[in-house]
């Protein structure tokens, strides 16, 4: 299963030291729009990509909306992640970068 598939179906990718969650909520009431929530288990930080989605209705358009995300983070764009005391550190974003991208292609 590739790394798309696989955060479709479970929510959440496990890679290098890293562990991503596609955290949505279907809730009745207002929208909530979905995060890409971050753990760091090299320093047991939690981080969010700091992105603004598009309106979201549904699951599959969190997702393809966290695909589109992590894709362009592959390409070359400079991800912002941030945690409860601010930005994450340059070597977090450093090591979270590289293991993204070592991702197998598919």
């Amino acid at each position: 299963m590739d790394w798309r598939s696989e955060l479709k179906v479970n929510g959440f990718l496990q890679f290098g030291d890293f562990i991503i969650e596609l955290v949505y909520v279907d809730c009745p009431c207002d929208t909530i729009p979905p995060i890409l929530a971050v753990y760091d288990a090299k320093t047991g930080e939690w981080y969010r990509v700091d992105e603004t989605p598009p309106t979201i209705n549904n699951y599959t358009e969190a997702w393809t909306w966290a695909v589109d995300v992590l894709e362009r983070f592959i390409e070359g764009e400079q991800p912002k992640l941030v945690g409860l005391d601010g930005p994450a550190p340059e070597d977090v974003i450093e090591r979270f970068l590289k293991a993204l991208r070592n991702l197998p292609k598919g």
